[in-house]
């Protein structure tokens, strides 16, 4: 389990990383970087966006030396985080000013000039990241979080363990089935139900059963 302490420390390198770069913040946004420097876990994947009033504001920028600063809409703190926004959000209701609540955020950074956005930021925070710091100068910051994420922790590594041993596990309990006039669709639902047995949150992606010959795509046949 990741605790706090070990997202403080990842914040620290990454502003340690920050200021040799010369950028005064970087913008993640909800994703795998976010929950990594956070704790603020992502989304299970879906075929569809989730569309919240001020999404495109939901995030968290992180300075050098300081507590990140969140914008979070209100739908956000209620479904994803159980109504318990992290200490000192600024939380956007449904009917409130998303673009002020972006200007307030960069108030308390003290007016960043040079801001690194994550890869899976919006368009539209960069359209109005641009209108509400004119001058500001934009970059690419994913590539940033990736050089901390390269180097690997006790604990990361101890989970990384985990993780092997839940999928050896897996597939040792659905060889069984794997037998002619078993369809696909079952194989695929069996493999994602041991996971999550074994305490996976869920597949890092989509579950593929690869055959040859004649696909069963479905119990039928």
């Amino acid at each position: 389990m990741i605790d706090a302490e070990e997202h403080t420390r990842r914040r620290e390198r990454l502003g340690e990383l920050l200021a040799r770069r010369g950028l005064d913040a970087l913008f993640v946004p909800p994703s795998s970087d976010l929950e990594y420097l956070t704790g603020i876990e992502r989304d299970l994947p879906t075929f569809g966006n989730i569309s919240y009033a001020h999404g495109w504001v939901t995030g968290a920028f992180l300075a050098p030396g300081r507590e990140p600063v969140y914008v979070l809409p209100r739908m956000f703190v209620r479904f994803h985080l159980d109504g318990d926004p992290p200490p000192g959000t600024i939380v956007v209701e449904d009917d409130g000013d998303g673009r002020a609540a972006l200007r307030q955020a960069l108030g308390e950074l003290g007016g960043p000039r040079r801001i690194a956005l994550g890869q899976r930021s919006w368009a539209e925070t960069v359209v109005e990241l641009l209108a509400a710091a004119p001058g500001v100068e934009l970059s690419e910051g994913s590539a940033l979080v990736n050089e901390l994420r390269r180097v690997k922790s006790p604990v990361v590594l101890e989970l990384m363990a985990r993780a092997c041993l839940i999928a050896r596990e897996t597939m040792a309990a659905v060889e069984p089935l794997v037998v002619p006039g078993t369809s696909m669709s079952d194989l695929a639902e069996q493999v994602e139900h041991e996971l999550r047995a074994r305490g996976s949150r869920c597949p890092s992606f989509p579950t593929h059963i690869f055959t040859w010959g004649e696909r069963r795509l479905d119990s039928g046949g």
